[in-house]
């Protein structure tokens, strides 16, 4: 399985929850479908096949630590650090 990046997950969640929370509040087909999408995205983006598996997964892939990758340094000694001094 490839692994979502974290800004997806977080999109997908926020989705699914919304439109729970407006189903919730006022039921009717549209906010139905939309939350049968938001759970078919949710579920397509983990790789599970129910929801609440969907969302356990994207908690324990969002609690992971992110390792950021320093950018590359410059390997032209013409181009230095663009320092100026005063």
């Amino acid at each position: 399985m490839l692994t979502p990046r974290p800004q997806d997950l977080r999109v997908a969640l926020a989705r699914y929850a919304d439109a729970r929370i407006e189903d919730d509040r006022l039921p009717t087909d549209a906010t139905a479908r939309a939350v049968e999408d938001a759970a078919y995205t949710l579920c397509v983006l983990t790789g599970t096949q129910d929801v609440p598996q969907a969302i356990a997964l994207a908690d324990s892939l969002l609690a992971r630590p992110v390792t950021v990758r320093p950018a590359p340094r410059a390997t032209d000694p013409q181009q230095g650090d663009n320092l100026q001094t005063a």
